[in-house]
């Protein structure tokens, strides 16, 4: 068997076996001057657009509106390993506290965490991050 064929298949097959880890996995959690509702329609629409890998990965998401939360996340087919999830909590009518998760392989990395922070925050949806940022 070739090793470049097999280093090459190698992030992708992580990628299909690996969640988000509560430990290590690339984490944002901040606040932004918008309802719940609207941020948890973004956060839909931004995952399908750029977490699904064109609807190879499912997204999931649910609004509650008792406890005035909602949570959005892409999984694997049978819905078991979440690679990417936005949990959202309103803070009060016009404000909300967002975290957002990825596992950090493949396209639910660094970079997609800052445009889904960039997307709830200003609601153009983009896949790339346009923002400057300091380098680690």
């Amino acid at each position: 068997m070739n090793l470049k064929w097999l280093v090459g298949l190698l992030p992708l097959l992580l990628g299909g076996c690996l969640g988000i880890n509560q430990n290590s996995s690339p984490r944002d959690t901040f606040t932004v001057p918008v309802s719940y509702e609207v941020i948890f329609e973004r956060a839909k629409a931004q995952a399908q657009r750029c977490w699904s890998a064109d609807g190879e990965f499912p997204v999931i998401g649910a609004i509650n509106h008792t406890d005035r939360t909602a949570f959005v996340a892409v999984t694997g087919e049978l819905g078991g390993n979440r690679y990417g999830q936005v949990d959202i909590r309103a803070l009060n009518d016009q404000s909300t506290e967002v975290q957002v998760m990825v596992n950090g392989i493949n396209i639910w990395n660094v970079k997609s965490l800052a445009a889904m922070h960039e997307v709830l925050q200003f609601g153009t949806p983009t896949c790339i991050s346009y923002m400057p940022r300091p380098q680690p």
